[in-house]
């Protein structure tokens, strides 16, 4: 279990968590929890830590303390929160969308085919936006469970809270589908194949006779950075490039849709960019590419003459930047139609819920700065 580092204290995160596993009734018929020991390595966090959370839990009268046998789950509330499984009444004409976003330029493209999908198959939307903060989709997963019959969620994949949530979906048997390529996925999930699309950017590199190489992904722990990445560089190997002398790599922890740009921009103005002596570089995202590079035009750098650019998704956007942006296309409107169509189909019956991913062609798109 991987606890962010976030403003909300960690033995809050831990409490939060172990009391969906107890309302969901996630320590089976007997209801005893784990000892300390075994929750602090669990949750990769101090002694202390699981005393404060264990308190919490306490104080709320969810667990019990039995001298010499361990702590269990008090049984009125255990049983509550297993029987509220079986109370849950749906609209059997809506489907949730939990989402991290919905205004960005790349979401909106999914946004589209569920759209499409969705009254084509004449079923409503109701969709909710978590803005990347646990308590708020924690709070949009309360609103959708009792009102829809099916779910489809982006999340913070690698926090706790985003564990927590398809637990609980599962838990209470709500059918789902994830709109992102995640690691242990408990359902089907719709991406666009990140690894060939970051292969496709080393293709295109190589192509233009490039020896030095730059990119710059998302922190590691999330699958969508973590396969652009391996792409890339395996592309690279097996064009003869030396990795590890001839390609920088900067993994950084960035900010939503609505500050990429940002964020790309301040990057571009920051890093220095002619001690690391850079011919091409890759940015996972378009919005951080345009940023980049509108740093590099104001530093004076020409692209591509001096620096040739790559971004990933193929935004409405890269075709009107100052340099056109070459990129790698993401399907995002058949992504949206296949994961409707996919979570009819277990609403129906018609398949089970398994760990499947279902990963769309990502394409090629040549433009001036490439």
């Amino acid at each position: 279990m991987i606890l962010e580092d976030t403003s909300e204290k960690l033995y809050n995160q831990v409490a939060d968590d172990l009391r969906s596993r107890i309302q969901s009734g996630g320590f089976g018929p007997e209801g005893r929890l784990p000892n300390f020991k075994e929750l602090a390595v669990a949750y990769n966090v101090s002694m202390s830590t699981i005393k404060k959370s264990m308190q919490i839990l306490s104080e709320q009268n969810l667990i019990v303390a039995r001298a010499g046998r361990g702590t269990y789950v008090n049984t009125p509330d255990r049983s509550a929160g297993i029987a509220s499984q079986n109370r849950r009444k749906v609209d059997q004409d809506t489907i949730g969308l939990l989402v991290r976003d919905i205004d960005g330029p790349y979401f909106s493209g999914i946004h589209k085919g569920l759209s499409d999908t969705a009254r084509t198959l004449q079923k409503r939307l109701m969709v909710t936006v978590s803005v990347d903060d646990h308590h708020q989709e924690e709070m949009m997963y309360q609103l959708l469970q009792d009102q829809v019959e099916g779910v489809m969620v982006t999340t913070m994949r690698k926090s706790l809270h985003g564990v927590s949530v398809f637990e609980k979906m599962l838990a209470q048997h709500l059918p789902f589908v994830i709109l992102q390529d995640v690691y242990d996925t408990p359902t089907f999930c719709f991406d666009a194949d990140n690894y060939k699309g970051g292969r496709l950017a080393a293709e295109r590199l190589l192509s233009r006779g490039i020896t030095k190489f730059a990119a710059i992904v998302g922190e590691i722990g999330f699958r969508v950075d973590d396969m652009r990445l391996q792409g890339f560089t395996d592309g690279l190997r097996d064009g003869g490039v030396n990795v590890d002398e001839d390609c920088f790599v900067l993994r950084c922890s960035l900010g939503s849709e609505a500050t990429a740009f940002d964020e790309g921009y301040k990057l571009g103005m920051s890093l220095d960019l002619k001690g690391i002596g850079f011919e091409g570089i890759f940015l996972f995202n378009d919005l951080i590419a345009m940023g980049f590079q509108k740093a590099l035009l104001e530093r004076g750098f020409s692209i591509p003459d001096d620096i040739v650019v790559i971004g990933f998704d193929n935004i409405d956007r890269c075709s009107e930047a100052r340099v056109p942006l070459t990129t790698i296309s993401v399907p995002r409107r058949e992504i949206g139609q296949a994961a409707f169509k996919k979570l009819v189909q277990i609403i129906n019956k018609e398949v089970k819920i398994q760990p499947e991913r279902i990963l769309l062609e990502p394409e090629l798109i040549v433009r001036s700065s490439a």
